[in-house]
C-alpha cells in the first residue's frame, strides 16, 4: 500500500482526478472515492461491506484519509458515477502509463496480451450480466470481461460484456 500511495502522490494522481473527474456528488472527492478502490482491489475485497478493513488496518491514515466511506456511500457513488467516471479512468490510465514511460524509459517493443475471465454475478439485477459460461455455475447471471495488458505489466482497458459473450467477442 506504501508504493501504491508514493506512486500516488509521485503522479499527483488527486490533483487530476479531481480536476477532470465528472462531478458526480457526495461527500467524498473522486479522487478519494478512487484511492478507496484501489485500496479495495489490492486487499482483493469481494464485498463493498469489507471497506472496514481499510480503516481498520491502519491505509486511512497512510492515505490521509479521516474516515473510510461506508459501503452504502461507496454503493451509491458508484451507481451515480459508474459510467461517467470511467469514461475519465480509461485516459488516465493512458495518461500514468506515457508518463511512467518518460520517467523509465520507452520500451523498444511491447506486445498486447488480452485475457478473458468470467465474474459471477448474484442476483437478478446487476447490470449487463446474462446467463454465461461460468465454469463453477452454468447458467448463473455474470459478466466475461475482456482485459487487455501490455507485456510490461500495464493495464490498459477492461471492456465489460455479458456472459454469454465468446471469449474473442470485442478483440478487435
Amino acid at each position: 500500500m506504501l508504493l501504491v500511495r508514493q506512486l500516488w502522490d509521485r503522479f499527483a494522481l488527486s490533483g487530476r482526478i479531481d480536476q477532470h473527474a465528472p462531478a458526480v456528488g457526495g461527500r467524498y472527492r473522486a479522487s478519494t472515492m478512487l484511492e478507496t478502490w484501489v485500496a479495495g482491489l489490492l486487499y482483493v475485497f469481494e464485498h463493498l461491506d469489507d471497506l472496514r478493513f481499510l480503516a481498520s488496518r491502519g491505509v486511512a491514515p497512510l492515505f490521509g484519509w479521516t474516515r473510510v466511506p461506508d459501503p452504502t456511500t461507496m454503493g451509491r457513488w458508484l451507481r451515480r458515477g459508474g459510467t461517467a467516471m470511467a469514461d475519465h479512468v480509461d485516459p488516465l490510465t493512458w495518461w500514468l502509463v506515457r508518463a511512467r514511460w518518460r520517467q523509465t524509459g520507452v520500451p523498444n517493443a511491447v506486445t498486447l496480451l488480452l485475457d478473458s475471465t468470467v465474474v459471477q454475478r448474484y442476483g437478478t439485477q446487476q447490470a449487463g450480466a446474462t446467463a454465461g459460461n461460468s465454469p463453477k455455475r452454468k447458467g448463473r447471471p455474470s459478466h466475461h470481461p475482456l482485459l487487455a495488458f501490455l507485456d510490461t505489466g500495464d493495464c490498459l482497458g477492461v471492456q465489460w460484456r455479458p456472459g454469454a459473450a465468446h471469449t474473442a467477442a470485442g478483440a478487435l
